[in-house]
């Protein structure tokens, strides 16, 4: 909770926070990728929280904006593909490899295609997290066009019955 440890010592304190405060809570909401609706709502709520225990009342209001909906991977009779998008720098390579190592885990079968052709190391990154966990990563050459390696992927998966 990093980003609201400034905004509870405000409300749990003397002072309040200011309107300079408020924008900053939601500039950092927003990098991260809430989108401004939520980020609205998130603001909107903790404005109205009052008394000492604003770190719960912050985290009841965070979770009361997650989904509830299932978060279980729902896998096709037979090849199955994941896209993984999202802002620069928020961990999504390594996500995919803990994805994958899950998946395989499990008794599926997995490649991964880097797609990510634009990160300088993105390739890379992911040949070696393939290698750690054991998958297979179907990569093209360097400055390769996105769709040509996820074509290439899901090819290679079709081969093998992925």
């Amino acid at each position: 909770m990093g980003i609201f440890s400034k905004f509870i010592s405000k409300i749990k304190g003397v002072s309040t926070a200011d309107p300079l405060d408020w924008q900053e809570l939601e500039a950092e909401l927003l990098a991260a990728d809430l989108g401004p609706s939520l980020t609205t709502a998130i603001i909107k709520d903790a404005k109205s929280i009052k008394g000492d225990d604003a770190l719960a009342s912050l985290t009841q209001i965070l979770n009361s904006k997650l989904s509830s909906k299932s978060r279980t991977l729902s896998k096709a009779a037979s090849t199955s593909a994941l896209i993984v998008v999202g802002v620069n720098g928020t961990g999504k390579t390594t996500s995919v490899a803990k994805l994958a190592a899950s998946l395989k885990g499990s008794g599926s079968s997995v490649i991964l295609a880097a797609a990510d052709t634009f990160r300088a190391a993105a390739v890379e990154q992911l040949q070696t997290w393939g290698a750690r966990i054991g998958v297979e990563v179907i990569a093209g050459k360097d400055g390769a066009e996105p769709a040509s390696v996820v074509f290439d992927a899901a090819v290679r998966a079709n081969e093998q019955q992925v």
